[in-house]
């Protein structure tokens, strides 16, 4: 088994330890704790990503599954299948980010954001018909979201596979514990 590249910091400024201390332990921001003046920052955006923005949650799932799985990032689709079994997305669909957008699979939105996630991780830039497709589907306010996640989720697995960032003991929270925290952002 890997071991992070560099250790996690044992001794960071009191506000970082703070915010540390407000989340369940997570590997990812133990790390990100190296950058004491960046990691208050990027745990406010994760936090506006998890539980303010308007984008369903389903989707917002499906983006960050595809970019973990496109990235190589084993931490961030080992942490989000969980997640994405709290808001409600069924298993076959939480395998198929492991693929290219399957429309034998995904429909309507599900299948323009990851088709939009797909061009944007491998070429930067989304064709015109995908993008065009994403706002006509969800909107100025929500495509930008869909894009704000693509950006923030390849930066974070960049970071977890360049520094090694390892899932928690025993693979992480349970799902007992994950559902807790996100099952109320499933569509009932």
């Amino acid at each position: 088994m890997a071991t992070e590249r560099i250790p996690y910091p044992s001794n960071v400024p009191a506000d970082v330890q703070a915010l540390l201390d407000a989340r369940p332990p997570r590997n990812v921001f133990r790390m990100l704790a190296h950058a004491p003046s960046l990691m208050p920052g990027l745990m406010e955006l994760t936090g506006a990503v998890l539980y303010r923005s308007k984008l369903d949650v389903v989707l917002r799932e499906l983006i960050i599954l595809r970019v973990g799985n496109l990235c190589g990032s084993s931490y961030e689709v080992g942490q989000h299948r969980k997640i994405a079994l709290a808001v409600g997305l069924p298993q076959d669909k939480i395998d198929g980010t492991a693929r290219d957008a399957d429309p034998a699979l995904y429909a309507g939105a599900e299948l323009a954001v990851l088709r939009l996630t797909e061009q944007v991780v491998r070429t930067v830039k989304a064709d015109e018909a995908v993008f065009a497709e994403v706002v006509a589907l969800l909107g100025h306010e929500r495509a930008m979201e869909a894009l704000v996640i693509v950006g923030l989720y390849v930066m974070l697995a960049q970071v977890l596979e360049t520094t090694q960032v390892q899932l928690e003991a025993g693979g992480g929270p349970d799902q007992k514990d994950v559902q807790k925290i996100f099952g109320g952002q499933a569509k009932a």
